[in-house]
This record gives structure tokens, sequence and C-alpha cells, in this order.
């Protein structure tokens, strides 16, 4: 298989289009029907998810190179993500009709390995990013890190308002609410009046090290 200067295929690099994007600027916007795929030749990109409640959250900075939006467009959807870029980006674009005449063109088997690769590598990604950044994740997150002011406590109350954590996190004061109730039947936490207690440390950092994996 013939690689090209950009890391791709070859037979599917001369479908893409060249691109550059300014720092600030976005390769796309979440929500946006998908209708490109972009493959990252040079720069980094900040991803920002936006929650249901409108509320942004930064994930993991992207570098080059590196595909995005591909399985948006394979899957006809819209994009997961806002891409802003970090600094001066060059990309290739791909159309969902560049892509398909690649796919059928000559070395079509080299290329549809390629691109289911990059496909299931950035699925396995997001679904790790996203069950690290949904809204238990957040709160989990912040709820060890307080453990670290009280050292040697075994069981202790945290004196913490469902608002100011949902301030803390990002997230609205229902879900916040929803999140501790489905946690305090799990025995994970205890919840009263401007009170989060923790029955055990060990037990909970347990179960927040094993979402993350």
């Amino acid at each position: 298989m013939r690689v090209s200067v950009h890391g791709l295929p070859e037979s599917l690099a001369r479908f893409g289009h060249e691109t550059s994007v300014r720092e600030g600027r976005a390769f796309y916007y979440q929500d946006d029907p998908c209708d490109q795929a972009i493959y990252l030749v040079a720069g980094s990109v900040r991803p920002v998810k936006f929650a249901p409640d409108g509320k942004p959250f930064d994930l993991p900075e992207l570098r080059a190179p590196c595909w995005l939006g591909l399985a948006e467009l394979v899957a006809g959807s819209a994009y997961l993500f806002d891409a802003v870029a970090c600094e001066e980006c060059r990309a290739l674009s791909f159309s969902r009709k560049n892509l398909s005449l690649a796919l059928a063109g000559s070395g079509a088997g080299d290329v549809s390995a390629a691109v289911m690769v990059a496909l299931a590598s950035e699925a396995i990604r997001a679904l790790r990013l996203l069950s690290r950044d949904d809204a238990r994740g957040k709160i989990l997150g912040y709820l060890m890190s307080r453990r670290a002011t009280l050292p040697g406590v075994d069981r202790a109350r945290l004196m913490l308002t469902q608002a100011s954590l949902a301030e803390s996190v990002g997230l609205s004061r229902e879900t916040v609410n929803r999140q501790l109730k489905e946690l305090e039947a799990e025995g994970l936490v205890t919840v009263s009046r401007g009170e989060i207690g923790i029955p055990d440390w060990d037990s909970l950092a347990r179960y927040a090290a094993e979402r993350s994996r």
C-alpha cells in the first residue's frame, strides 16, 4: 500500500480537498448536519461538547494526524462536538461523495481497510470521552477531589448544597439531584439538606475508576 505525505493511502488522499483554518475558528459545530470528514494534517483542535442544558465542557485536545467527523459522515448523522482550531491548522476535507468515489476506485481494498480502522478508533475514542465526561463522571470527579481535603476520614459529610455542586461541575441542579439519588440508591453517597455524605471513600473511588475504563 503506497502512503502519501499526509500519512494516508495515496488512493484516498487524492480525493481530499486541502483546507486551512485559523486559530480560534471552527472546522464545524455540534449538531450541524455532517457534510464532510476532516483529516487533520497539521495543528491541533479543541473539541467542545454542549450538554443538553446548553452548558459546554471541553474534551481532550486532538492533534494531527487524526480524523474529525469521520464516524458522523459515514453514519449520516450530525457532528458530535464543536471542533475549534487551537492554532493554524491544515487539513484534507472529504465530502460523502468523494469518500464514496475513493472507496469505489482503484485500491479500494486498501482504502476501505484504512477508513474502517480510523472509524473504529474514532468511535472507541468518542465512547471513552463521553463516558468519562458525562454528568455522573463529573460529579464523581468533583467528590473525589474533595477527599484530599479530609485526610484520614473514612466517613465524611461534605457541607455542600446541590446548587453549589451543580455550579462547580457545570450541570443543572435537576441533573445533579437525579444523579445523587441514583448514587444514593447504590449506597455510595447519602444526601441531606446542605450535605452530601460519603459512607466509604474507597468504595466510591473503585466505582469511579471502573466507570472510567
